[in-house]
């Protein structure tokens, strides 16, 4: 157990190498951002414009939910640049599985944010508006359980990418900066999939992208079944855990081309 743990803190204390500033204005611009959408789900409500089935405080707890739990509704893990970096190789050479230690590595880079970023966000907001209290207390139970499906299923997802990547060569970055663009918008953690035209967003919840932040956002709103959602996310995680682990295991043919 020391192990694991030794492997989180050593993974929370790196985000500090480029020094404090550099993550404080991180997390500004983070802070920023989610301020202007809230300006425009305000704008949006004043007008009376159409917000399909949610009111503007529930928009505001679904961006407030996809601010804060950013790292944990779209997870990196340090796989894909570490195939590329070559390091990966010296992960095979440590006492745990592979896959354990990236994993672990993961979890102790979320903790900065955590502390510096999302519990002051999220405290400031709810001072400000307590009566947004209501909607953590009412479905907490099932939110937890859809993020912890979550949290798995974007391991899943990072791992199937990351061992693709390795075929891209040196176009890893590019590949990289395409597949954040994609999942942020597929997952629905930026735009409700309820306010997407047509069919588009009954298409996209269904695929396993919006199992990652569109379905513990909705269940946290109780705005969609709990137990659909939850289901299809156990579903995804059937289906893509064995496909990660194959796929990383027949990377390892290709990770010499890497830094040696």
């Amino acid at each position: 157990m020391n192990k694991y743990i030794n492997t989180i803190k050593l993974s929370a204390t790196k985000a500090f190498d480029g020094g404090l500033i550099y993550i404080l204005g991180q997390y500004l611009l983070e802070l920023a951002k989610l301020i202007f959408l809230i300006l425009i789900w305000e704008s949006l409500a004043k007008q009376g414009a159409d917000l399909g089935i949610f009111s503007f405080n529930e928009l505001l707890i679904y961006s407030l939910g996809a601010a804060i739990l950013a790292e944990q509704l779209n997870v990196v893990t340090p796989a894909t640049t570490s195939f590329w970096e070559g390091s990966i190789i010296s992960r095979y050479l440590r006492p745990m599985p592979v896959l354990m230690h990236l994993s672990l590595e993961t979890i102790g880079s979320w903790l900065p944010r955590i502390v510096i970023f999302s519990i002051p966000t999220f405290t400031t907001i709810l001072i400000t508006n307590i009566e947004l209290l209501s909607y953590f207390t009412e479905s907490i139970g099932h939110s937890l359980i859809s993020l912890t499906l979550s949290i798995s299923l974007g391991f899943a997802i990072d791992y199937i990418f990351a061992s693709l990547v390795i075929r891209f060569k040196n176009a890893n970055y590019t590949a990289y900066s395409i597949r954040m663009a994609l999942i942020t918008f597929l997952s629905g953690s930026v735009i409700p999939f309820d306010l997407f035209p047509y069919q588009i967003g009954k298409i996209l919840q269904i695929l396993p992208f919006g199992s990652l932040a569109s379905a513990p956002l909705l269940i946290l709103l109780d705005k969609g079944d709990a137990f659909e959602l939850i289901a299809l996310q156990m579903f995804w995680n059937l289906v893509l855990w064995p496909l990660a682990i194959y796929t990383f295991a027949k990377s390892k043919e290709r990770m010499v081309s890497y830094g040696g």
